[in-house]
């Protein structure tokens, strides 16, 4: 089975989970909630240029219902948004153009915030708010923020874009900086703070989005986790690898795609940035992962979950998000991920059928003197 971003795996070693659950517990202790300076209500009357805030509002815990979703969701999707602890929920719309209607929505923790902004992204032609990502960044503690890149639809129809230039800018790279812009804006009205660190996840369209978001407007995210991005999509602007300054800001960028997902054309970028830019630069910035086995964005036979899903809890060793957090805050260069094989795609709760150390491109585990091959704690990396 194929994922998408929009449409769109037992336990993990009890010791790992734990020491992920205890760092987060240091780094909420480290980092407490500022005082709000604004009530979320009075959030609706911001006047920022460009941009009408339509409505701000407290959900109790619990008690968000998510709209009719555009897709149905995977089985890695988060949907436990009865689960949710209480948010100051924000609805704006932005008009950068005279055609242009760009909705956002922007979901602020009332309690417990981690002290970070995660912005997510869209697959295929986007067209609904992705409050599938918007719920786990959620329940992990980030303050978080989604668009629907400037139009509504299935993610499968373009017909939007006919003779429409300046949706085809939203679309392409101006919905995701104005989100980010706007998002930016909320979290320091609603805290009195700015984020310590703004990080960017999601595949497909969204892994492009990323990217993109390197690419011409380098200040607004410090990591970015890109998943399968589509480096080819898009209407008027594409990728061109130019991440210079967002290199010499400091900003790290993991690339993760399915060995089964059709990956050479993001090894070429790899490639060709690698060789604009000078293999020690690059290693300094930049990491990719092809997964063996693995499709678009997740699934498989094989070893396929590697921290694409935000959790919890979760651990550098086994998520590629959590290894970019330490990457840009700590300046620990991952040197690696164990993939993980759950009996029920998605389900950390079940059992764990195999695992599999994976090694940045272009390097490749190499078996240590510990025996069994079916354990990825068998392997190395060089």
């Amino acid at each position: 089975m194929k994922f998408t971003e929009t449409a769109l795996a037992g336990i993990a070693q009890p010791a790992v989970r734990a020491i992920g659950l205890v760092s987060m517990l240091v780094l909420s202790c480290a980092a407490p909630t500022p005082s709000r300076a604004m009530s979320c209500r009075s959030l609706t009357g911001l006047r920022l240029e460009g941009n009408t805030i339509l409505s701000a509002e407290q959900v109790d815990s619990g008690k968000f219902v998510a709209p009719t979703m555009m897709r149905r969701a995977s089985a890695e999707f988060f949907t436990a948004f009865n689960t949710l602890p209480a948010f100051c929920r924000v609805r704006a719309v932005a008009r950068p153009s005279s055609d242009s209607e760009i909705n956002i929505e922007v979901w602020l923790p009332v309690a417990g915030w981690n002290g970070r902004y995660l912005g997510v992204g869209n697959g295929s032609y986007g067209g609904s708010i992705n409050y599938y990502r918007l719920g786990e960044s959620l329940q992990s503690g980030y303050a978080t923020s989604s668009t629907d890149t400037g139009h509504r639809g299935p993610a499968s129809e373009s017909a939007w874009a006919t003779n429409h230039p300046e949706k085809q800018a939203d679309f392409d790279y101006r919905a995701v900086h104005l989100t980010a812009e706007t998002a930016k804006t909320l979290i320091q009205k609603f805290y009195n703070a700015a984020p310590t660190r703004s990080y960017f996840s999601s595949c497909s369209n969204g892994g492009r989005q990323g990217l993109m978001e390197a690419e011409r407007y380098p200040t607004d995210y410090d990591g970015i986790l890109a998943g399968a991005p589509a480096t080819h999509f898009g209407f008027r602007t594409f990728i061109t690898g130019d991440f210079a300054a967002f290199e010499k800001r400091g900003g790290r960028i993991i690339i993760y795609h399915g060995g089964n997902d059709r990956p050479e054309a993001n090894l070429e970028l790899f490639s060709s940035v690698t060789k604009r830019m000078g293999d020690t630069t690059v290693r300094n910035f930049l990491q990719l992962y092809v997964v063996p086995g693995m499709g678009h964005c997740g699934s498989g036979d094989e070893p396929n979950d590697i921290g694409q899903w935000i959790r919890p809890g979760d651990s550098p060793q086994h998520s590629l998000f959590s290894a970019l957090e330490q990457w840009v805050e700590n300046g620990v260069t991952p040197d690696g991920v164990i993939a993980t094989k759950f009996a029920i795609d998605g389900d950390p709760k079940s059992h764990v059928v195999k695992t599999r150390r994976l090694c940045p491109y272009p390097e490749v585990a190499a078996p240590n003197r510990l025996g069994s091959a079916l354990d990825a704690a068998n392997y190395e990396c060089p």
